[in-house]
């Protein structure tokens, strides 16, 4: 089968070109009764070690058949806190400056949407998740609402407290009801620790109370909780949401950076022990930090899934392999690493699968790569 420059991607789970009889079966399970086809025979499907570079040629008499396989959209929301102390130190006009770079960078077909916090006057509740569940901006390609996203930034002011749990909480309301494909993504920039709208976080109104300090640290640590608790849920949601941290130290960077690999986005494997999982915004360079911060986002953010049309009760999930030619020609099998540091793993409902770390840096920094999945042969995985 003749590959074609770009990406592209040649699954297996697709069985159309199988008879009955050749089609594998996709199970855990050790009977051959599956489907109703009692006479497949369910292979042996433990994983074979990587051994290092290794090709599954296209007549690998292990190879049983081959289809088309296509490459996910993105899918990309800017959550942006507009509070008061937005307003010092110039950070404010800097954050619109960054996003107006990222937006006159990113390609046309990204889909992005813009949500502030709290929320304009005109837009509703500042206080109630509800109003977030509808951006400023909905998402939508870029090439259509980029005018709108800079003229909403444009317009907008800092002012008012923090409510980033009502922003995140609305946000994963709007992509549960979201009815495009693609990769989902949040960008959440923020210089500050979360107040307490839409936590069960106490309210400190009184700076005269004697226990308002203790007041203020029993909000900050409830509200920062449960902001931890709304990414987590939506990390684990299916399909996914992808949180992509910035902020300030103000908001502690032990706090952000447990949101960033909470949400499935830790810069590093080690990132969390040294609470550097976050993209960290100095005040005295908040500009040049975010810019530099957006610019890698970008790269991060451009989708490495491949959507597989089949049914995955026909397909043996471990017997899939990913293999990846470069723009010059040499070819190199992707081990599967369910750990997500360098490799490839299922998406959840193993309709498409997922390059991640290095495995998708290599695709996505050649354009003459191309990507074959192929059905039939032992797993590779790290070894």
């Amino acid at each position: 089968m003749k590959l074609h420059g770009g990406f592209r991607a040649v699954g297996v789970l697709g069985l159309a070109a199988c008879s009955p009889a050749e089609a594998p079966v996709f199970t855990t399970r050790s009977d051959a009764a599956v489907i109703g086809q009692s006479d497949v025979v369910v292979r042996d499907a433990i994983p074979i070690p990587d051994r290092g570079t290794q090709v599954i040629e296209p007549d690998a008499s292990c190879m049983t058949t081959t289809a088309d396989a296509r490459r996910l959209p993105v899918n990309l929301l800017i959550v942006l806190d507009r509070s008061g102390s937005m307003s010092d130190n110039g950070k404010w006009v800097a954050a619109q400056s960054g996003l107006r770079t990222l937006l006159g960078r990113l390609d046309g077909g990204i889909r992005v949407g813009l949500t502030m916090f709290p929320a304009p006057a005109g837009a509703g509740s500042a206080d109630r998740a509800t109003t977030y569940a509808s951006p400023l901006v909905p998402i939508a390609p870029l090439s259509a609402n980029r005018a709108r996203l800079i003229s909403t930034l444009d317009d907008a002011s800092p002012g008012g407290n923090t409510p980033m749990n009502c922003a995140t909480e609305g946000s994963r309301s709007y992509y549960d009801a979201f009815t495009m494909d693609g990769s989902r993504n949040v960008i959440l920039i923020t210089d500050g620790q979360p107040t307490s709208e839409c936590t069960t976080a106490p309210v400190c109104n009184n700076p005269f109370d004697p226990n308002f300090f203790n007041c203020v640290l029993s909000q900050a640590g409830v509200a920062s909780t449960e902001v931890r608790v709304s990414v987590a849920r939506g990390a684990r949601g299916t399909p996914p949401i992808r949180y992509f941290i910035a902020g300030t130290p103000d908001a502690t960077d032990a706090f952000l950076s447990d949101l960033a690999f909470t949400g499935n986005t830790p810069r590093t494997p080690d990132c969390q022990r040294t609470t550097s999982c976050h993209y960290r915004l100095s005040t005295g360079s908040f500009e040049a930090d975010l810019t530099h911060a957006l610019d890698e986002i970008r790269g991060r953010a451009v989708s490495c899934e491949f959507e597989v049309d089949a049914d995955p009760t026909r397909v043996d999930t471990t017997r899939v392999n990913v293999n990846v030619t470069s723009g010059a020609g040499g070819a190199q099998v992707i081990p599967r690493d369910v750990d997500h540091n360098n490799g490839w793993d299922y998406s959840p409902g193993m309709r498409s699968v997922v390059l991640h770390g290095p495995a998708c840096d290599r695709v996505l920094s050649d354009d003459g790569a191309s990507v074959r999945i192929v059905f039939g042969c032992p797993t590779l995985t790290p070894g």
